[in-house]
């Protein structure tokens, strides 16, 4: 068998990546990839910046979270005779991204999985956050389901540490609101684009943040924290 990289790749600016992680992704003869599209504008960055040609037939194979089960098979093939990297569309894969099944058949193969850190943008939100740190509970995107997203928030409730979501922008008002409902007015942190071009970070009251987004229609990703 040979090595199963699980690199992080930028949330947004691309000169975030590390050294080590452009190395592997150029010398990897397979790279499984959330999005093969942007792995490719990745890997041609990359190339440029770091003036290196990547590997020779160097594949780039998409694996979505939906199909991941079934693509394992075929991966664990591969990884027999070549160095793998797994990367999700941005950040660290396996953070509400696909990866945890084909980690865990990979440990029970015997496959030596090697850590590849870089950018997240969980912690990059909750290190300029002003929040507590000490104690973090990530809960990634909450269910679709207004009833499980509710019953999810009334349970943590109870937590007696800094909650930490990640929301699309369609469902962000919605999402607010039933924080608000659950906890009330509280101190909230909104983060958006992190590392990108038209990066946001707000604090405040969670219904400045409802009336800001309501006037201004969300756009990127978001981290929610409190």
């Amino acid at each position: 068998m040979n090595n199963l990289y699980i690199v992080a790749t930028p949330i947004g600016n691309l000169q975030d990546i590390t050294l080590r992680a452009a190395n592997i992704l150029l010398g990897s003869n397979v790279i499984i990839a959330e999005s093969a599209s942007k792995a490719g504008i990745l890997l041609d960055f990359l190339e440029k910046e770091f003036k290196r040609k990547r590997i020779n037939e160097q594949k780039i194979i998409s694996m979505i979270e939906e199909e991941e089960e079934n693509e394992i098979p075929s991966i664990l093939k591969l990884v027999e005779t070549n160095d793998v990297a797994l990367i999700s569309e941005a950040g660290t894969p396996l953070i509400s991204d696909p990866g945890f099944k084909l980690v865990r058949e990979c440990i029970r193969r015997g496959v030596r999985i090697i850590p590849i850190p870089g950018a997240s943008a969980f912690i990059a939100a909750l290190s300029v956050s002003g929040l507590p740190i000490n104690k973090v509970t990530f809960n990634g995107f909450l269910p679709k389901s207004e009833a499980k997203m509710r019953a999810k928030l009334v349970k943590l409730k109870n937590s007696d540490s800094t909650i930490v979501l990640f929301e699309s922008p369609h469902r962000l008002i919605k999402t607010l609101k039933n924080i608000q409902e659950v906890f009330g007015d509280i101190e909230i942190v909104v983060a958006r684009e992190l590392t990108k071009i038209h990066e946001e970070i707000r604090r405040g009251k969670i219904s400045e943040s409802i009336e800001h987004f309501e006037k201004v229609k969300p756009k990127g990703e978001f981290v929610i924290l409190f």
